[in-house]
């Protein structure tokens, strides 16, 4: 027996015949029909953009200004080592595209900052902070707070990482659950090869979830993962009434 090989196209086409518990065509059509902005180009970014195109999003844009360097090859998986020394987003482009040629994939090489970032956000449905920067995610909470939109938080460190959606109007902002201002950036521990790939994949199938209209999983919920220990823990987040950014962005 000669078995077939589907395109990701056809894989999402099969998925709705089959209907997934949960998960019919209409989210499917849901899916496809919205745009997801992703902060970063690393680990994380990879991951998540590559199943969110295999799962049949309808449009990515992805903003990094950073450059490929040796230490990116053991765990981010869009780079080879004739890419070294090249803009993440020139070559993440054009690995995206080739794994689903028919979703619009937009790649930017910008910082984003408090000048540009309700700008670069504009258009989007959903967005992923998958830079592993604290200055970044702040900047991002402030777009969601005034557009109104979901951020899902992802992190990474040495063999460790955490997940969290933040949703204001739904939920608690990133501000509730760290109010302590991030500035700047640092480089950051060495990382475990599958660790952002793992985070990542899970920053993908909630954005899925809360694109194709089904609950949010982690809302309300930071969740923990421990490399070491093969573990996950969380702690709850609430919304915090006396939190300055929520308090601000209602006013």
């Amino acid at each position: 027996m000669k078995l077939e090989i589907l395109s990701p196209a056809e894989l999402t086409r099969y998925a709705c015949q089959i209907g997934l518990q949960g998960w019919g065509r209409q989210a499917q059509e849901r899916l496809k029909s919205c745009r997801v902005f992703i902060a970063g180009a690393g680990g994380l970014a990879s991951a998540a953009a590559v199943y969110l195109l295999a799962a049949g999003v309808g449009s990515i844009r992805m903003v990094d200004r950073s450059r490929v360097s040796l230490a990116d090859l053991n765990q981010q998986i869009l780079y080879r080592e004739c890419d070294l020394g090249k803009i993440r987003t020139t070559i993440a482009e054009n690995r995206l595209r080739e794994i689903n040629p028919f979703v619009q994939v937009e790649c930017q090489a910008r910082v984003i900052s408090e000048f540009n970032v309700c700008r670069l956000v504009s258009g989007c449905h959903l967005l992923v902070d998958a830079t592993n920067n604290p200055a970044s995610g702040y900047l991002l909470n402030q777009a969601a707070l005034k557009l109104h939109l979901p951020l899902l938080l992802g992190r990474v460190w040495e063999m460790d990482g955490c997940l969290a959606t933040f949703w204001p109007g739904q939920g608690p902002c990133l501000a509730c659950a760290f109010p302590e201002a991030a500035h700047g950036s640092r480089p950051g521990p060495p990382l475990l090869g599958p660790l952002p790939g793992i985070l990542g994949a899970l920053q993908a199938l909630e954005a899925a979830r809360i694109l194709a209209g089904l609950t949010p999983g982690l809302l309300g919920r930071l969740v923990y993962f421990k490399g070491e220990a093969m573990q996950f823990s969380e702690k709850q987040v609430s919304i915090n009434p006396h939190c300055l950014v929520c308090r601000s962005a209602s006013q």
